[in-house]
């Protein structure tokens, strides 16, 4: 059975594998280092936007401007030193260790509550598992709030589904096919991700309602999704994913219950310190 764990103090790196792993979600409460990140953010927010409060602009900003100027702040917060540094920081805090561990970009997540002002990858997301994109059991999602979020605004989980297999699209979604396309600029005529084919049952959603600070860990395994339903107020958030070669040597991994994607994508996660690909770690380690 699926628990939830609300920490305030690190835990050692196995027992971060062996509780996210085999199902449950971890909580850290109120690390400093997020609180940083938020107070970066918050600012970068505003100036891009161009608006003093991100949460309800939708009602003031049309469409296809919000949606550039989103685009903009993306890319810009992918890029940004204090936000990755801050990020880093949280996560060692949690106990995993930078020095075995590899990660992927910091995602700026935006889900506006009007459909008008949502797009590609600005949208509340379809339940989905993120193994099925990468294939990796030791992969591990990191989800932190930039600002305060309700049951209504937040992720969504399917506990009673963890090991339960669902229909899905990864059969078909190729990140090859993807990444090709997106060197060619034509990433938009391909899905973001494999879904679901059939939508859970709204009873067995769960949200969780984080506040700026907190910390939430759990496997990519784990069903789950967006929900943006609190009208006139988005949801803003960001994200990583690690894996840690610790977790693999040990033979850590969650259940693989219904993933069909063609192939093994390590070329999502760089090394926390010096950006080596995880690819080739796995290949020394004579796991690839």
């Amino acid at each position: 059975m699926v628990a939830v764990h609300f920490l305030d103090r690190a835990l050692p790196v196995e027992e971060i594998g062996r509780l996210t792993l085999s199902g449950d979600l971890l909580v850290w409460r109120q690390l400093p280092a997020l609180a940083r990140l938020c107070e970066t953010a918050d600012a970068m927010l505003r100036d891009g936007l161009q608006d003093n409060d991100p949460l309800t602009i939708e009602a003031r900003v049309p469409a296809d401007l919000f949606l550039k100027r989103v685009r903009a702040l993306r890319g810009r917060f992918k890029q940004d030193p204090a936000i990755a540094g801050a990020f880093k920081d949280a996560l060692v805090a949690t106990g995993l260790t930078a020095a075995d561990s590899y990660w992927d970009p910091l995602q700026l997540r935006v889900v506006p509550s009007q459909n008008s002002h949502q797009g590609r990858r600005i949208m509340p997301l379809p339940a989905h598992r993120d193994n099925w994109g990468s294939n990796i059991g030791q992969q591990i999602n990191w989800w932190t709030p930039l600002y305060p979020t309700s049951a209504q605004r937040t992720i969504l989980f399917y506990p009673t589904l963890w090991a339960e297999p669902v229909p899905n699209t990864s059969a078909d979604w190729d990140f090859e096919i993807l990444k090709t396309l997106m060197e060619t600029g034509k990433a938009d005529s391909y899905p973001v991700l494999p879904v679901v084919t059939d939508e859970p049952p709204a009873a067995a959603a769960m949200p969780i309602v984080l506040q700026p600070g907190d910390m939430l860990a759990f496997s990519g395994q784990h069903l789950h999704g967006s929900i943006a339903t609190e009208e006139g107020i988005a949801r803003f958030s960001t994200e990583s994913r690690t894996v840690t070669l610790r977790h693999v040597t040990a033979g850590l991994a969650a259940p693989n219950v219904d993933g069909h994607a063609p192939r093994v994508v390590p070329d999502w996660f760089q090394h926390m310190v010096d950006d080596t690909p995880l690819a080739a770690a796995l290949c020394q380690a004579g796991l690839g």
